[in-house]
């Protein structure tokens, strides 16, 4: 039976200051990178990018905390953030002038007169240097008339307040091959280009050289900073077991990022350091670390074989790698926050799975991992473990029960769907099973693929229920936009009186069902296109703003072409969006067809009247639909197949573009929670729901709907050819802890799973919590601090969710087995 074992002391301290900690704003960075920007107007491009990262290394402020072993920080205090304003800044102007910032109900933070005053006096150079507000300026001029369609993201202005993110870059090269070695092949690039005397256009490949030696000098005396830093410590550390730690600290961190490294140890400090840098070069979003266990696990087994490691010792270096992980977060504005609450950061962590040759490649390290993860119950950072058909039960065991513990960590990825849906997507067997799940469950390449898989990283996602609304109500959107960047500017805007999409008739014209589905199959070929041609006018300026030296100097592709992750540089390409409130869709296709054209249980007229009124009036038919009509998720083959079909219409319609990269096009089906907000913007939808609740989940059917138990959910929702979303699915399932109850509870859930993937299932994340519980945790929250949930691609500690995300929470249907 798995067990966990004690955390060390230290250990336990640090978890007990972590989450005692409120995060705080600091400016280290943002003073440094606005006075570089502001000396350095003459620099553009890739090199502004990496000298002004260079200067943040040599100048940053370094601290190691008491009793760190593993260490390397964004900011010069424990828990603060930092500000990255080359990407937006007009939320963070806004919420500072208000002191909305740090009053907010939800992730707010603490900031000094000192640093506020700072911020305010400078922002306005950002107003117009930032990303964007470049990204704005270029924003196509046909979109403009129809931007408030509530169907996209993407608005009149105040686009991309992220960086491009969502992607692991070579983590295993830095590790095993060090930067002294990359910058010296950079050297010598540049030296072989200058002696052909840099002929047509590899000047870009000679300044993309030139960048990459810069970025890693910074890396490197970074790393050499906190080497000293650590050797003067255990110069005047009294305590004999400090000091010797405090000088092998030294040591490792003298070594590890310039060399290849030697040692678990190093290889631990190596990867934090690592991330610290990629955090430190404005990429903090949804950077994930990859296949942890692959990089650490040989490392670790030579250690303890050669005596110089003890597994005690092993876990807590683990231990408090995820701990300086947990600590990192970076600040949102309060309506992006809403999609991503819980002072969240994506830095998610792959493992299991299989090796390039197909057998299970599972290791000491996975387990580790596991430990790691149920004892200190962290919400951050995500766990995600590859699932493939030899997985050993005693690995399904250690993170079924982990996922009891910590609310969904890990979530649980299906390799005999995933491999294969990379590879249609072009990526090679061998790279294929080398995968890692990203951000929240996007699979892509590990260290190979610049997947772009969020497109700008904000526009990212799309409403699918009012493409329907628009499909039945000839173009027109019957709500206000919520997704500009001002209240005032949003009361302007009203779309239902400007035709946002196709005129493609009234549900009450429609003379069969057909026509209906034409309708919405004309809708979301017209707004998917429309997203991309967006991602493709911010990719144009994002590659000259945004530039990733950092990124790019490990990942496979770019030191071979000569060319940055942005502009195309890495071995495979691809770009995508995510489609939110499937569920809602094929539910309301499936109760227009039912009540409409099959049983005439009303006319088209009156069902449409009925969700433009939010079913005031027509309360009769609601308790109907509600009551006994049939619903997707309860195993009905007339209903689910509408799901089916929904799916392939827009996995096709998104598989149909492409981006400036040569970029191919993925879908998604999972909505962080911006299913919650997307619910607050639409109508009430024919299946029911109400306008302004939350749209149906991830895959699944809209909460509550599925009441046949969860053999039944997999059965419906197997009916989506999750092959055909290489850019991830999301199902949740929420279980009581009754029902995984005893020795073999989790044989049972095990049992569910392996079902749900050999029916070609993607991606499956469970809560193991009562509603009951999470009823008691809303109510006294201080009872409940550490309870970790599983909310969408990632969880949170629940009390920290914003009121809308509890209750879609507690809503969701609550299975037994």
């Amino acid at each position: 039976m798995y067990k966990l074992a004690p955390v060390t002391e230290r250990v336990k301290k640090m978890r007990e200051k972590y989450r005692g900690t409120q995060p705080e704003i600091c400016t280290s960075r943002y003073r440094l990178i606005t006075e570089f920007y502001m000396d350095n107007p003459d620099l553009t491009g890739i090199l502004k990018r990496a000298k002004n990262f260079k200067n943040i290394c040599e100048n940053i402020a370094i601290r190691i905390d008491d009793g760190e072993v593993i260490v390397g920080a964004q900011s010069s205090k424990y828990r603060a953030c930092a500000l990255y304003p080359e990407n937006s800044v007009i939320w963070l102007k806004e919420e500072l002038e208000s002191g909305y910032i740090m009053t907010r109900d939800i992730d707010p933070y603490i900031v000094s007169d000192e640093d506020r005053d700072y911020i305010l006096s400078t922002v306005d150079f950002w107003m117009k240097e930032c990303m964007s507000a470049k990204t704005d300026a270029a924003i196509i001029d046909e979109y403009k008339p129809i931007a408030a369609n509530g169907v996209l993201l993407f608005g009149p202005r105040g686009q991309t307040m992220s960086p491009v993110g969502h992607f692991a870059t070579g983590y295993n090269t830095a590790i095993r091959k060090g930067f002294a070695a990359i910058r010296a092949e950079a050297e010598a690039k540049k030296a072989e280009l200058v002696g052909q005397g840099i002929p047509s256009r590899t000047i870009d490949q000679y300044n993309f050289y030139r960048a990459v030696s810069i970025v890693c000098d910074g890396m490197i005396t970074l790393t050499k900073r906190y080497a000293r830093l650590a050797a003067e410590m255990a110069a005047a550390e009294a305590d004999p077991g400090r000091k010797k730690e405090l000088e092998t600290m030294a040591e490792v961190l003298d070594w590890c990022m310039e060399k290849p490294c030697r040692s678990f140890h190093e290889a631990v400090q190596c990867l934090f350091m690592y991330q610290t840098c990629l955090c430190l070069d404005a990429n903090m979003h949804g950077m994930s670390f990859g296949r942890v266990d692959q990089y650490l696990g040989g490392f670790y087994d030579n250690d303890i074989k050669a005596g110089r490691l003890t597994p005690e010792y092993g876990q807590e270096l683990l231990d408090l790698f995820y701990l300086k992980v947990a600590e990192m977060n970076k600040p949102w504005s309060y309506g992006a926050t809403q999609s991503n609450p819980g002072y969240t950061s994506g830095q998610l962590m792959t493992m299991g799975g299989v090796d390039k040759d197909g057998n299970d490649a599972s290791n000491a390290v996975t387990y580790m991992m596991l430990q790691t993860a149920g004892r200190l119950v962290l919400h951050d950072p995500p766990q995600a473990l590859r699932i493939h058909k030899n997985t050993p039960p005693e690995l399904w065991e250690a993170a079924i029960e982990t996922t009891k513990l910590a609310g969904g960590v890990p979530t649980f990825e299906n390799d005999e769907v995933i491999i294969p849906a990379l590879m249609a997507r072009g990526l090679s067997l061998e790279d294929a099973r080398n995968c890692t799940l990203i951000g929240c469950v996007e699979p892509a390449g590990c260290g190979t693929e610049w997947p772009c898989c969020g497109g700008t990283g904000t526009e990212s996602y799309m409403n699918l229920a009012a493409a329907l609304w628009i499909a039945i109500n000839d173009g027109y959107n019957p709500m206000p936009p919520l997704m500009t960047d001002s209240m005032a500017e949003a009361a302007k805007l009203k779309a239902s009186e400007t035709r946002v999409g196709l005129p493609t008739g009234h549900l009450y014209d429609m003379k069969s069902f057909e026509e209906v589905k034409e309708a919405f199959k004309k809708q979301i070929e017209f707004f998917v296109k429309w997203h991309h041609m967006n991602i493709n006018s911010f990719e144009y300026v994002a590659r000259e703003v945004l530039p990733n030296p950092v990124v790019s100097c490990t990942m496979a592709g770019c030191m071979e072409k000569g060319m940055d992750v942005m502009w195309g540089g890495a071995k495979y390409n691809s770009t995508g969006n995510s489609g939110v409130g499937i569920g809602n869709v094929a539910d309301s296709l499936n109760i227009i067809r039912h009540c409409v054209f099959e049983k005439k249980v009303c006319t088209a007229r009156e069902l449409y009247d009925a969700i433009l009124n939010n079913w005031e009036g027509f309360e009769d038919l609601h308790r109907y639909i509600l009551n006994e009509a049939p619903h997707y998720g309860n195993g009905i083959a007339e209903a689910d197949a509408l799901a089916g079909w929904a799916a392939k219409v827009f996995a096709d319609a998104v598989r149909a573009t492409s981006g400036p990269r040569g970029n191919r096009s993925s879908a998604g089906l999972y909505p962080v929670t911006t299913n919650v907000m997307f619910g607050q913007m639409t109508a009430a939808t024919p299946d029911g729901r109400y306008k302004g609740e939350p749209l149906a989940d991830g895959i699944a059917a809209p909460q509550g709907y599925d009441k046949n138990g969860p053999t039944a959910i997999i059965a419906s929702i197997s009916q989506i050819k999750q092959t055909d979303f290489a850019n991830g699915t999301l199902m949740n399932l929420k279980f009581h802890p009754t029902a995984l109850a005893g020795e073999d509870g989790w044989k049972k859930l095990m049992q569910l799973m392996q079902t749900y993937f050999d029916l070609g299932g993607m991606e499956l994340q469970i809560n193991v919590i009562s509603t009951g519980v999470l009823r008691d945790a809303q109510k006294n929250p201080d009872k409940h601090k550490d309870l970790v949930v599983r909310v969408a691609g990632f969880s949170a500690y629940f009390v920290e969710l914003h009121i809308s995300g509890q209750n879609d929470l507690i809503k969701r249907t609550e299975l037994a087995m």
